[in-house]
């Protein structure tokens, strides 16, 4: 397998023909088909369908495409890596984390930094914690954070903070009168579900309703804590939930109370393995440690 023929391949998925992948690699329209053909028979399985002239991708095609589109991800990231180096552009932290750290946590433990280095540049992404995985095993993240994962190859973890979900609801519930829920006010109450990711699962904040002999319903479902507190807002549903997504749902009428017996759950810092680490990775750790140890589980926010 050649770079040029996979090259050939992504302009023709992204463009949709060979004329216009052509005019993107400077080559003639015959010069990408017999990229693309030679690609095919070294693959030993067909790219496109051919049809009154146009190129239909077929399912492997996709599924290929997949892998390519990350992996030429991961050679421009190398490129503008090197074009800053080039340019002694300001050094650059690149992280990922799940939809409820990066917008509470994580943005404050940024503030914090840059107060004390400012040419620092950031890029926080939200992503699911498959995606993070992924990100930080091709090496196109400094940092992922995230739920505490099964030990995989290639990666390093540190735990983060450890903290304990709550039970949210609509200000309007009758349970939001009370300082502390435990199962047996959940008897008949509709409790949302929160689905698995990858190897993460919230097996625990089930189970501890049906071992205490709870009958309730569970018919809303979701992956993200955002969309949940966002059915939770609804009062349609109440929750046991992370804390960390509360806080700007506290405007729309949503409040949170402990909940025990407690669920805890381990959230970490992950690495690539063998990513060198700078003093500047080492000091935003150290910040974003500071920052997850004034955070409030009760509150739903991290001090200021």
């Amino acid at each position: 397998m050649k770079h040029r023929q996979v090259e050939a391949f992504r302009y023709v998925m992204q463009t949709g023909t060979t004329a216009q992948a052509a005019k993107l690699m400077s080559v003639t329209q015959p010069a990408v088909s017999r990229l693309i053909s030679d690609l095919e028979y070294h693959l030993e399985f067909k790219l496109f369908e051919r049809s009154k002239g146009r190129l239909l991708p077929t399912p492997e095609a996709t599924q290929f495409y997949s892998a390519v589109d990350r992996f030429f991800i991961g050679i421009e990231e190398l490129e503008y890596s090197a074009q800053q180096l080039r340019d002694r552009s300001p050094t650059s932290l690149k992280i990922f984390a799940t939809p409820a750290l990066s917008t509470s946590i994580v943005p404050k433990a940024i503030s914090r930094f840059r107060k004390l280095h400012a040419n620092v540049a950031f890029q926080l992404e939200s992503a699911s914690y498959t995606q993070i995985v992924l990100r930080l095993q091709t090496h196109q993240a400094s940092l992922g954070i995230t739920h505490a994962f099964p030990d995989l190859p290639g990666l390093t973890q540190e735990t983060l903070l450890r903290v304990s979900h709550v039970c949210a609801m609509h200000a309007s519930h009758p349970l939001a009168s009370k300082d502390l829920i435990v199962p047996q006010d959940l008897e008949g109450e509709n409790v949302l579900r929160i689905l698995p990711q990858g190897e993460v699962h919230w097996d625990a904040t089930t189970a501890v309703l049906e071992n205490s002999g709870v009958r309730f319903s569970s018919n809303i479902a979701t992956q993200s804590s955002h969309t949940g507190y966002a059915l939770i807002a609804q009062n349609i549903a109440l929750g046991l939930i992370e804390p960390f997504a509360a806080h700007p749902w506290r405007q729309n009428g949503v409040v949170t109370r402990p909940f025990e017996p407690r669920l805890d759950f381990t959230y970490v810092v992950a690495q690539p393995e063998l990513q060198p680490v700078s003093s500047m990775i080492t000091a935003f750790i150290d910040i974003l440690r500071e920052t997850a140890a004034t955070f409030d589980a009760d509150l739903g926010a991290a001090a200021p």
